[in-house]
């Protein structure tokens, strides 16, 4: 567990040990304020994250798919492959492109997940 996770959880259990008696506006405001503090901090380190995750995807895809379009060019004068071979490759190569696209952004980007 990461220290900025188990400070965030210390500090969720020691505001959940607040007296239920207690007004609701009369909470501590330092832990509100570190919650906050913590919470910001962790949703800047998410971006930079996501941004550099961003980037290495649309790098990898880009490098395969010239890599997949340079054996298709040099096909019929140096490397020779057979129609079925290529059709296999170019079939790989779309579910690999689209699939790997899929899964890692998805799990970064998802939609009403704090």
């Amino acid at each position: 567990m990461s220290e900025q996770t188990r400070d965030l959880s210390e500090l969720i259990s020691k505001q959940s040990k607040v007296s239920e008696d207690i007004d609701i506006d009369s909470d501590d405001l330092a832990i509100q304020k570190e919650l906050k503090r913590l919470e910001a901090k962790r949703y800047s380190s998410d971006t930079l994250y996501r941004r550099w995750l961003a980037k290495w995807t649309a790098i990898v895809v880009t490098v395969w798919l010239v890599a997949v379009l340079l054996i298709l060019l040099f096909n019929e004068s140096y490397i020779h492959l057979a129609g079925n071979v290529l059709m296999v490759l170019l079939g790989t190569t779309t579910l690999n492109v689209l699939g790997l696209s899929y899964i890692v952004l998805r799990g970064h980007f998802q939609a009403g997940t704090r």
